[in-house]
């Protein structure tokens, strides 16, 4: 009889560059340690997905023909308190974290590179969601990565980034969910595939604002880094739809001397002080207009 196992993963914050890795471009993200989706396996005869969540046991279930089918059955249930539609890869967590369980589970080796293949795989092929190898590659990998998805390999190369040169983040968030990943990008993704050859060129500014924001926050200017942070989200509102309570949120930081932008697709931002300003005020403002807040956010590295 098979031992228990468990599997975690964390949400993840994109800093430069989201959504471009949609269009092969090259973004700065990282997982947090704020929240945590946790995935525990038991023995069983048959295989049992989570009796609740219906959307979470129908990823688990895509997740075990992937990777398990056809071994002993199992039983799995789901702990997560990532909130809901947040824009930080919720969904991809429960995968993340589905699949390590597996893994530990049957013995099955997975390399985290194989993990972040897998879960794409099911949220872009089986559920046929419109979405970039970003989040599921900096989950599988954990901490902080400059991801570059321009080359032949659609999982991208990745270099990763000392977390320390971070300056202090938060996150907040509405009460109200976001929209769905999915609904964001689809307009957009069908619009290149249609030969939008203007919009494609502009979709490859995203790598600009990441590589340069990156090479700056390693020479420990926090002030350029700062600009590209307020300069991506300038952009994806010119050519995404974005919903007003984020540019709300986003307002209330800026006006408190932060930068800021969305932590994925919508539903959640996240915010650092430029030199000069404070942190913790702006997390005051943000807090006073009502919106949840996580402080002092910390990177996060694979378990």
């Amino acid at each position: 009889m098979k031992h228990a196992a468990t599997g975690r993963a964390r949400p993840r914050v994109g800093l430069l560059g989201n959504p471009g890795d949609l269009y092969g471009g090259t973004v700065l993200a990282a997982t947090i340690d704020t929240f945590e989706t946790v995935v525990d396996i038991s023995p069983t005869t048959f295989y049992a997905p989570p009796a609740f969540l219906s959307d979470a046991a129908e990823l688990q279930r895509r997740a075990f023909e992937r990777v398990a089918a056809g071994r002993a059955g199992c039983a799995l249930t789901l702990r997560t308190n990532v909130p809901f539609q947040s824009g930080l890869s919720g969904s991809s967590a429960i995968l993340v974290a589905t699949l390590r369980a597996l893994d530990s589970y049957y013995g099955l080796a997975l390399e985290p590179l194989d993990i972040a293949r897998v879960a794409w795989a099911v949220e872009r092929d089986d559920l046929g969601i419109v979405a970039g190898p970003q989040d599921r590659v900096i989950q599988a990998l954990g901490g902080l990565h400059l991801m570059d998805f321009s080359g032949p390999d659609p999982i991208g190369r990745h270099r990763p980034i000392d977390p320390t040169l971070v300056p202090p983040l938060l996150i907040a968030w509405s009460t109200r969910a976001g929209q769905p990943s999915d609904e964001t990008h689809r307009a957009v993704w069908e619009q290149v595939q249609a030969g939008d050859h203007t919009l494609r060129r502009r979709l490859q500014e995203f790598a600009t604002i990441a590589t340069g924001g990156t090479a700056a926050l390693e020479a420990g200017d926090h002030t350029t880094f700062a600009d590209a942070v307020d300069a991506n989200f300038d952009l994806r509102c010119s050519m995404f739809g974005v919903d007003e309570n984020d540019v709300h949120l986003i307002d209330v930081a800026r006006s408190m001397g932060g930068a800021a932008k969305l932590c994925g697709s919508g539903g959640s931002i996240v915010a650092l002080a430029r030199p000069g300003s404070d942190i913790d005020q702006i997390g005051d403002a943000l807090a006073a207009a009502g919106a949840s807040v996580c402080r002092r956010v910390g990177i996060a590295f694979a378990p």
